[in-house]
């Protein structure tokens, strides 16, 4: 828990591993971390929030999960696009269960802290939020080691703020700290720094699509010589590989004011290869490659390059537009075949209960949002949790009353509320998908549209 005095944080968790006498013995126990959490509310939030994030997002691709041990202290360098959304992917499709560093005015309300202590969440107290002093962040440094000897996962989120940006920012000092500190006082020979990319293509929407990448380990010893001589130049030079470590496995570009054409230019690459919307989950690799090879080559160019491509991308979508198509539509003919309409006529049954009455839920969920949410970063966290907790509620609601009447027909119903309202949302999908795959098949500018892409891809 975390108690605020005149002159100290106080550190210490909510429950600890039976039959432990301290840390030296623990750590060198043989065991097995997975799945297990000192944070009460963690293992059973870790569990509902796989219903809840597959139920926001459209698609979520996870690559190179294992790379992160179940047995060995690691410092996991993550960037930090949204408020509560990249922890919650970490946390359940990463094995380990995570130690989160967070805001520290989060904390200052005696419900919240103990709430984010029982999901594993612990503070950090920045000048920038009303702290002061870098003092009080002492015991939160020793609380980082502490875990670490327990071959804990701590997650630093490396850039000091969250931003949509598709880019990395500089890495703050913290994770640094708490490196060679670490690994002065205790010589954890497998204490690693493993960076985790968060990517979403848009970041600030329901219906979203995320791609969670996980690079390779930096061992902290590797950088020990050099830190004993040249405290100062070893951490910049470990600084400088989690930053470009974290590049690796974030979609960056260089300069922010290709934003604009790096957005029409994943656009086009996706629609080249699209995939169908169930399962949600999907381990692979393969999306995240293509997006991070377009992010490279846009920063390879040169200004000049950059300009001609965005005349030419933009005339392309503005041709589009004029047209009443759209990219997708014109590239996947695919979603144009005869067996679609079997499927929407079948569909049709289970789309309208599933669609009316999981409005209230999105209706609710995006009151509190608009309401609540004055910076973008936080607009996704906030619908997801609400449309979630708020779904749960709304469906209990209706299990109650179809409870009391009794009749096995309406229990039924309100049992399978939640699968017809994901369900319409799939339904809804698919249909806007084989529509405008229709359109681009019968319109008469389909083959100029067709040859103005190729031009572009051509020297792409």
């Amino acid at each position: 828990m975390v108690n605020s005095g005149p002159g100290q944080i106080r550190i210490a968790e909510s429950t600890r591993f039976r039959n432990v006498e301290n840390a030296a013995i623990f750590a060198t126990m043989k065991f097995s971390l997975r799945h297990q959490s000192t944070g009460v509310v963690y293992p059973y939030l870790a569990q509902a929030a796989h219903l809840m994030v597959r139920g926001f997002f459209r698609k979520i691709y996870i690559s190179n999960r294992d790379a992160v041990p179940v047995d060995k202290p690691v410092l996991l360098a993550a960037n930090h696009p949204t408020a509560f959304v990249d922890p919650c992917l970490l946390g359940i499709f990463l094995n380990p269960p995570l130690y989160n560093m967070t805001r520290g005015d989060v904390f200052r309300k005696p419900f919240f802290r103990k709430l984010m202590e029982s999901i594993n969440m612990f503070p950090v107290f920045r000048m920038r939020d009303g702290f002061r002093g870098r003092d009080r962040n002492q015991e939160v440094f020793e609380f980082c080691e502490k875990k670490l000897l327990e071959k804990r996962v701590v997650t630093i989120y490396v850039e000091g703020e969250h931003h949509l940006e598709k880019r990395v920012r500089p890495i703050q000092k913290g994770i640094l700290r708490i490196a060679f500190d670490t690994f002065e006082k205790h010589q954890l020979n497998d204490l690693q720094i493993i960076p985790a990319g968060c990517n979403y293509v848009w970041g600030d929407r329901p219906r979203d699509e995320a791609m969670v990448c996980v690079g390779t380990p930096i061992l902290v010893r590797d950088y020990w010589e050099t830190y004993r001589t040249n405290p100062a130049g070893a951490m910049t030079q470990l600084a400088t590989d989690i930053e470009s470590a974290l590049k690796k496995v974030c979609l960056h570009i260089d300069d922010p004011g290709d934003a604009e054409l790096l957005e029409m230019l994943l656009a086009l690459r996706r629609n080249e290869h699209a995939d169908h919307f169930v399962p949600v989950v999907s381990f692979s690799h393969d999306r995240f490659a293509r997006e991070k090879a377009v992010c490279d080559a846009l920063n390879q160019l040169n200004a000049k390059e950059k300009q001609q491509l965005k005349k030419s991308v933009s005339s392309y979508f503005e041709a589009l537009e004029q047209a009443g198509l759209t990219d997708a539509g014109l590239l996947q003919p695919q979603f144009a075949g005869w067996h679609w309409p079997l499927f929407f006529l079948i569909g049709f049954v289970p789309f309208v209960p599933g669609y009316l009455t999981s409005r209230p839920v999105v209706w609710f969920a995006a009151f509190v949002a608009k309401k609540t949410v004055k910076k973008r970063e936080f607009q996704s966290s906030v619908f997801m949790g609400a449309g979630f907790f708020g779904g749960i509620l709304y469906y209990l609601i209706w299990l109650l009353a179809c409870l009391v009447s009794r009749n096995p027909w309406w229990i039924t119903f309100a049992l399978t509320l939640p699968a017809l309202g994901w369900f319409s949302m799939i339904y809804r999908e698919y249909l806007a998908r084989w529509m405008a795959a229709r359109r681009a098949q019968t319109h008469p500018g389909r083959a100029v549209l067709l040859e103005l892409r190729n031009k572009i891809q051509e020297p792409w």
